[in-house]
């Protein structure tokens, strides 16, 4: 136990209810996918997957607010001051309900263009406008629900922030595979994800306002009063956000202006099984930030770290070896002979890049809990640029699937190794009274 630091976190039980509200959406995901592939058609589907994408590019918007309000927070309650944290919280809330209607906004004027960019055609161009018109929609809710997933992290409560991560999953996919069941197509998928999500949200926001009178934090008296606060650590998570689209998003673009909505159906298939992995580490980390944030005994944050970075490796490792040797059954098993024909050559690359990828969310959330994400931006947009600069390259020659998967793995493996070779010499040895000076 930490007693005295986030209320009374207990660090095994936080990883637990974290892998969990990592097993809820993955399970979710893989119910949905075969559904909706076989109901919609693979074309349909990609185009889904790209306006479910719209919605996560929009997060750049999000100002690193997010990590802002799960560090800030912590550390408020930490040093008894409730009426600051209660100040952050409203000031995200006030600041994501304001980027959400702009983002959203800014989705629904682009959506016949959007249709124009992906390759579609007349057809499937017409109901590809409102699909992108719903996802945008959907999107002005999102944000502000993040804010109390993002407190319940920061409020030690894991357990609670898996059932909001749950919620918002099951609202998403669930909604769009009760839809396609009862004869719905694209655009009825999409609405009742965007109606889901709504209700979800409204129960988010509920609890999370109940769990913060619980814990004695009055959001009626708060005020956005800690803007600048929360911006001057923000920002600099802004650039990760633009960093995350170009690694994790842009691959899927690239496929639909270059191959058309097929093709985004492929090459998501393929990324989001290994992807899962790197999910499940991050899950089981997660609990590293708002520890880092509080903590004062470095030696005990060195024994946790440790623990967490290795168990990473074996997680990362199995799932790695998982993959590569059983993909091609997998796939049939899932989705059925004729997409899993197109998807497992690409599956084993996808799983080679995220092995890298997932030896990171240790060290990421301990450099945020500390209060140094300037250096997780460098080797973030380092990652994002080698991927731009390897898809460059393939586009010169001619795109295809496996050049797209290849450039996302070779950057990752080439950032990944730097990256944890940066984190032990600049924080653990060559700064080694950095955890206590920022906590």
């Amino acid at each position: 136990m930490v007693a005295g630091e986030v209320g009374s976190m207990s660090i095994t039980r936080n990883v637990v209810h974290g892998v969990i509200g990592f097993l809820v959406p993955t399970m979710v995901v893989a119910a949905s996918y075969p559904v909706l592939v076989h109901r919609l058609g693979a074309a349909a589907f990609g185009v889904y997957l790209l306006a479910l994408s719209l919605s996560g590019t929009v997060m750049l918007l999000d100002l690193g607010f997010c990590a802002a309000t799960l560090k800030f927070v912590a550390e408020d309650l930490a040093a008894g001051r409730t009426k600051a944290a209660a100040d952050v919280i409203v000031t995200s809330l006030a600041a994501y309900a304001v980027l959400g209607v702009v983002g959203g906004a800014s989705v629904a004027l682009a959506a016949p263009s959007l249709a124009g960019l992906f390759q579609m055609d007349v057809r499937m161009a017409a109901v590809a406008v409102p699909t992108f018109r719903l996802a945008a929609l959907q999107f002005t809710a999102f944000l502000p629900a993040m804010v109390f997933v993002s407190v319940a992290k920061a409020f030690g409560q894991f357990d609670r922030s898996a059932l909001y991560a749950s919620l918002l999953s099951i609202a998403t996919y669930g909604g769009a595979v009760v839809a396609v069941l009862a004869g719905a197509g694209l655009v009825g998928a999409m609405a009742a994800t965007a109606l889901a999500n709504f209700a979800a949200v409204f129960a988010i926001g509920t609890g999370g306002v109940h769990l913060c009178q619980a814990r004695g934090i009055r959001l009626s008296r708060g005020r956005p009063a800690a803007f600048r606060r929360m911006l001057g650590f923000g920002w600099v998570l802004t650039v990760n956000s633009v960093a995350g689209f170009l690694l994790y998003q842009i691959q899927r673009y690239v496929a639909g202006v270059a191959l058309g909505p097929v093709a985004v159906t492929v090459i998501q298939t393929a990324a989001v099984v290994p992807s899962k992995m790197h999910a499940a580490v991050n899950a089981a980390t997660e609990v590293m930030f708002p520890f880092s944030s509080a903590s004062r005994d470095r030696t005990r944050l060195r024994q946790v770290y440790l623990r967490m970075l290795g168990g990473s490796a074996i997680v990362a490792l199995a799932g790695f070896a998982a993959l590569a040797a059983l993909a091609r059954p997998l796939l049939v098993l899932w989705l059925g002979a004729p997409l899993a024909a197109s998807v497992s050559p690409l599956l084993p690359i996808f799983a080679l890049g995220y092995f890298f990828l997932a030896l990171s969310p240790a060290p990421f959330h301990l450099v945020n809990g500390i209060g140094r994400p300037g250096l997780n931006t460098v080797f973030y947009m380092m990652n994002a640029l080698l991927n731009i600069a390897f898809l460059m390259g393939a586009a010169a020659s001619g795109m295809t699937l496996h050049k797209l998967a290849w450039s996302f793995a070779a950057a990752n493996i080439l950032t990944g190794a730097c990256y944890q070779i940066a984190v032990e010499l600049l924080i653990w040895r060559r700064e080694p009274r950095a955890a206590e000076v920022a906590a």
